[in-house]
């Protein structure tokens, strides 16, 4: 079987590949997290990228080709954005890849040795495809992106075990949104802190997702954060994942959303939004994979205890909070508590949890088998200080912290063993 319009694929395959052409990809700026996956690039695993959409996963790609194109032709490497209608025939018959590879080699008269497959979770039993060209050598690097974390979590997955390296790709970390800004050290950092505190001030506002950083108009910023919305909402949760109650599940994601930092329950949030537990952990779980959302978890060495505790939902990116909830433009306090929620998950701990018995502690962070823990207040004072400290207690007495820290706006000090340390300068460079 063959395209329909193999014209237009071939026009539509020479305006998504214009390195062919030898030119490199402008406008992009370095993303923390390509040193890591290029030095991967010498083995042939599999390597996919997941992430939200428009957080980047794409212009990864292209500074990746960039890259490869210092030491390979560049019509060696095929660039395919499968969200492109053009495909649709491909999204249920993943054997027609093979057409649209035949038709790129047609176009540049040189084999690929590269495949790039951009939103791949858009065609059906992808992974029988990729394993395919993988096992037979076909190319030699196969790299995906997809906007589900669940991506190879299906029963077609397992077809690829032991063949591939995942890495999430997240919006500009606020050490990436400094380095844009010429900021990339300490001296840089503290000598230029008006401009720090600014830049700060309205990543809290608008958040990190990299189209927005290069905006300034405040009505754009807007428009397309709530585009962004839409389209991850009805793509990957309501198209993507079939969902017929779409009334009862942006009821909840816009609940959860005007509502983050927020201790609850499935039951409470089922009362909250007129549905029952089923559903909500149905529908939190959606919201989770496809990265609008983070559920955290209360802090238990039990898994089962944990998933019985409380939880709290903080939003992937806090311009999408002010774009859907206009009561949180001012409360400072909930967006820098999820500006660090979002921070920590780029920094990659393995587990994030927050602390809940006899008082709270904002959260508590584990990587192998060292544990921190970090309270946010955006400004102490006589009233608040007593209760941020005694929030360490609620954990220090199950586990040993090897670092508490109290994260602030603006101040510093050292309380015993409890350092108190700026925001701008913990995530600093």
């Amino acid at each position: 079987m063959r395209f329909k319009n193999c014209v237009k694929m071939e026009n539509v395959l020479l305006h998504q590949n214009p390195h062919w052409a030898g030119k490199k990809y402008g406008q992009l700026y370095h993303r923390e997290i390509l040193d890591r996956v290029w030095k991967k690039c010498e083995t042939r695993h599999i390597q996919v990228l997941t992430g939200i959409r428009r957080c980047g996963k794409s212009s990864v790609f292209r500074l990746l080709i960039n890259r490869l194109m210092d030491i390979v032709s560049p019509k060696t490497i095929l660039f395919l954005n499968m969200d492109d209608p053009v495909y649709f025939e491909t999204w249920n018959n993943p054997s027609l890849l093979y057409n649209i590879i035949e038709a790129a080699e047609k176009v540049t008269a040189e084999k690929v040795q590269y495949l790039f497959l951009d939103e791949i979770q858009t065609v059906a039993a992808w992974e029988k495809f990729v394993k395919s060209v993988y096992d037979s050598n076909l190319f030699r690097k196969i790299f995906v992106t997809g906007s589900n974390s669940s991506l190879l979590r299906n029963d077609y997955s397992a077809l690829l075990s032991g063949r591939y390296f995942a890495d999430a790709v997240y919006p500009f970390s606020f050490r990436e949104t400094l380095a844009i800004n010429g900021i990339s050290d300490h001296y840089e950092l503290h000598n230029r802190k008006p401009e720090v505190l600014r830049l700060f001030d309205d990543v809290l506002q608008w958040g990190a997702f990299p189209e927005i950083r290069q905006i300034a108009d405040t009505e754009i910023r807007l428009d397309l954060l709530k585009s962004y919305f839409d389209s991850i909402v009805m793509k990957d949760c309501v198209v993507y994942q079939k969902i017929s109650d779409v009334p009862t599940f942006r009821r909840l994601l816009l609940y959860t959303m005007s509502n983050i930092c927020t201790l609850f329950s499935y039951k409470s949030l089922a009362g909250a939004v007129g549905s029952n537990e089923n559903t909500i952990k149905k529908y939190l779980h959606i919201l989770t994979d496809s990265y609008i959302v983070n559920d955290v978890l209360n802090f238990s060495f039990s898994q089962k205890e944990a998933a019985r505790n409380l939880h709290k939902i903080y939003s992937a990116d806090n311009g999408l909070i002010n774009a859907l909830s206009y009561k949180f433009m001012d409360n400072k306090a909930k967006l820098m508590e999820n500006f660090v929620l979002t921070e920590l998950c780029k920094q990659g701990w393995d587990e994030i949890t927050f602390g809940n018995r006899n008082g709270e502690c904002d959260f508590v962070m584990k990587k192998d088998t060292d544990y921190q823990a970090i309270q946010v207040c955006y400004e102490l004072t006589p009233e608040n200080e007593e209760r941020e400290y005694k929030g360490f207690t609620v954990v220090d007495g199950q586990i040993k912290l090897q670092r508490k820290t109290v994260i602030t706006y603006n101040q510093s000090r050292q309380v015993d063993d409890m350092e108190v340390i700026p925001v701008w300068k913990y995530f600093g460079v």
